[in-house]
């Protein structure tokens, strides 16, 4: 804790210029033409990340709205987003964020272009599944048909040679990865010697000739190509091609222009892999799905469909794998989307999600109205567990972000009553101040004179720090506000200070010399106006300053006494409103080891006492120190060994009429 800063400025100065700096006066990074040619694992890495909170209008029938005034927590995605600029969680190219249907998050690394489309590996498959939904939707299908054996529909078929129980195979099976068919990567790329045996209905002729026989305990679950199976049902029931089929029955409808999709050994598009999508043309297919099958309103897929395209048919058993991770349980599989549950807190979140190999995510949660987009190459399967750690915290009502991302706050969780969040106040026995003890907040938790609102200070490594957060009261229930200035009707920072004006705040003042020429680390101000500060000393020997408003002008800062300047790191003083008494944080002679809380009381004559250690109950062998006094004179706050991540703790105030008579 020595020399903490007790860092509001640069948050003052953020909100005086109306908030975070937003990226959105540049451009999305686009791909050059030159680059557009390019193989993907060509495309040059961007010099540095793209991170917008309010992403721009593309005119391309997503609607955009801004991070933190359309929902979200800005603090927390950003604190992630400039983790994964900085190469912390692997190889990303994008992060979009949709909420409540409007793109509020924008964000491209390392390969990503807006306008270049990245390949999608497996998430073509949640595309070929939704082309038949819409099949089904135009009357070429039915949603009868998914259970009707997958080969009825396929007329150049010779069914003699076929092995034992193929003809069984329905589409609905081959939907969920259940074909039961057993072809070895051998086999496949025999088949492929000789293209002509595998064009057109020739490649499902040649997987059921050479399949091992289809047997119950074959039809279990294996991620394989069945695929391939399904578009060869599309290209056989929609008049013309199913290439052109899904160009212009759904991408064209959605306004996907700017796509890439191979063409299988068969001749038709590939079906489990192949395709290349923009990170926004993944956003609209996240749409369309979230939206129940429908696109500005026109129903291109059955809400029937959709249902069971997004539900758990089966379970996988593979919660280690497959985006897996400790609170991402019961993953499932639908029509060729992934399901799980995401676990934050003590409550679970139903995630669908449409996964690519390498890190490609369309990822669903209804409950939420939320949609998480990512690109990646390269990367591991961790990408559900960051969701829930990291992601779905911040679009929590009521979730207090830690340094680790994690939050007990709940989206349906009883709204928090009383001035002090619901909490059972402490005795004289100091207790965990929960839900505000959480890693990554600084020292200077505080609550507005008026005990209406209450603010922290965040130190999670985002691009701006550090961050305020408010808690306000509102009809008796807290509810949380982000970059809020703090104070009552003056807030100080330092040698800086804004005032409550009737429509927000001023615009940052200073208090000139010669408080802007001490090294001020923390600043409290009494009612009667009277200033107490620190200063950040480079030897250890920290002196606390006063300095008080007499006939209404400020008067020289001047020491206080060797009562108080005693010792080393004296530091972060509270002064009582009334002036009744000074807490700080020193180490001297008797303490209990690093710094200690101390205590002094004002005397008849407006002298000092002694300095009073607030004793083996509060201090200890570490750093102690940051305490303050709720508006309401009830309890103390304070942090105990204040290293990262200054967890606070809180005790009834009456612990100082205690000391009062040892002085």
């Amino acid at each position: 804790m020595k020399n903490k800063t007790g860092p509001l400025l640069l948050m003052l100065l953020i909100l005086a210029n109306g908030g975070f700096a937003q990226q959105s006066d540049k451009h999305a990074p686009e791909a050059t033409a030159a680059e557009t040619t390019l193989p993907f694992r060509d495309i040059p890495y961007l010099k540095e990340a793209f991170i917008d909170m309010a992403p721009r209008d593309g005119k391309d029938g997503i609607p955009v709205g801004e991070l933190g005034m359309d929902g979200g927590n800005k603090a927390m995605v950003l604190a992630l987003a400039q983790e994964i600029a900085d190469g912390k969680h692997g190889k990303f190219d994008s992060f979009l964020i949709a909420h409540k249907g409007k793109l509020l998050f924008e964000s491209y690394y390392a390969r990503g272009r807006i306008n270049l489309p990245h390949p999608q590996a497996s998430a073509t498959k949640a595309y070929t599944g939704l082309a038949l939904g819409r099949a089904i939707q135009l009357g070429y299908l039915s949603m009868a048909d998914l259970d009707k054996p997958l080969v009825s529909f396929l007329k150049e078929l010779d069914p003699t040679k076929f092995v034992k129980g193929v003809e069984k195979i329905t589409l609905h099976q081959a939907m969920t990865m259940r074909s039961g068919i057993r072809i070895s990567k051998e086999q496949e790329e025999e088949f492929e010697k000789d293209p002509s045996r595998v064009k057109g209905q020739g490649q499902v002729q040649a997987y059921l000739e050479h399949t091992a026989p289809i047997t119950s305990a074959s039809q279990s679950f294996l991620y394989q190509n069945d695929p391939i199976f399904v578009m060869q049902v599309l290209e056989a029931v929609v008049p013309g091609s199913a290439k052109d089929f899904i160009k212009n029955e759904l991408l064209d409808k959605m306004g996907i222009t700017n796509y890439g999709w191979r063409t299988e050994v068969s001749g038709l598009p590939t079906a489990g892999w192949g395709s290349s999508m923009t990170s926004r043309a993944m956003v609209k297919w996240g749409t369309l799905v979230a939206n129940k099958g429908k696109w500005k309103g026109e129903q291109l897929v059955p809400e029937a469909f959709i249902t069971k395209t997004t539900s758990s048919i089966l379970y996988t058993g593979d919660d280690d794998v497959y985006g897996g991770g400790k609170d991402v349980s019961k993953q499932g599989y639908g029509y060729y989307w992934w399901s799980a549950n995401l676990k934050v807190g003590h409550k679970s979140y139903f995630a669908a999600s449409a996964q690519g190999g390498g890190g490609q995510y369309i990822i669903l949660i209804e409950e939420l109205d939320l949609m998480v987009v990512i690109t990646a190459h390269d990367n591991d399967n961790s990408t559900l567990q960051i969701t829930a750690e990291r992601i779905l915290p911040a679009f929590i009502q009521n979730a207090v972000p830690t340094m680790g991302g994690k939050s007990d706050g709940q989206a349906k969780s009883p709204p928090v009553e009383g001035l002090y969040f619901g909490l059972k106040p402490p005795g004289s026995t100091a207790e965990p101040l929960v839900p505000l003890s959480q890693k990554g907040w600084e020292l200077g938790g505080v609550h507005a004179p008026d005990m209406e609102e209450f603010y922290l200070i965040s130190t999670l490594e985002a691009p701006f720090r550090p961050l305020v957060v408010s808690f306000r009261r509102e009809n008796r229930v807290w509810k949380k506000y982000e970059f809020y200035a703090t104070g009552g009707n003056i807030m100080y920072s330092k040698d800086k200070y804004i005032e409550r004006t009737g429509s927000g705040w001023s615009a940052i003042k200073s208090l000139g010399a010669p408080f802007e020429d001490i090294g001020i680390m923390r600043l409290t101000a009494s009612s009667k106006g009277t200033l107490v500060f620190d200063e950040r000393g480079t030897n250890g020997n920290g002196v606390l300053r006063y300095s008080r408003l007499v006939n209404g002008k400020r008067e020289a800062p001047k020491a206080f006494g060797k009562e108080i300047n005693t010792g080393k790191w004296t530091a972060h003083p509270f002064i009582a409103p009334d002036e009744s008494y000074l807490i700080w944080d020193s180490e001297r002679e008797g303490g209990y080891g690093d710094s200690d809380m101390y205590i002094s009381f004002r005397q008849q004559d407006g002298s000092w006492g002694p300095a009073i250690n607030f004793g083996d109950k509060i201090n200890t062998d570490g750093e102690d120190g940051g305490g303050y006094v709720t508006p309401d004179g009830k309890y103390l706050s304070y942090c105990p060994r204040c290293d990262p991540p200054y967890d606070r703790m809180w005790v009834d105030a009456k612990i100082i009429e205690t000391l009062r008579s040892k002085q």
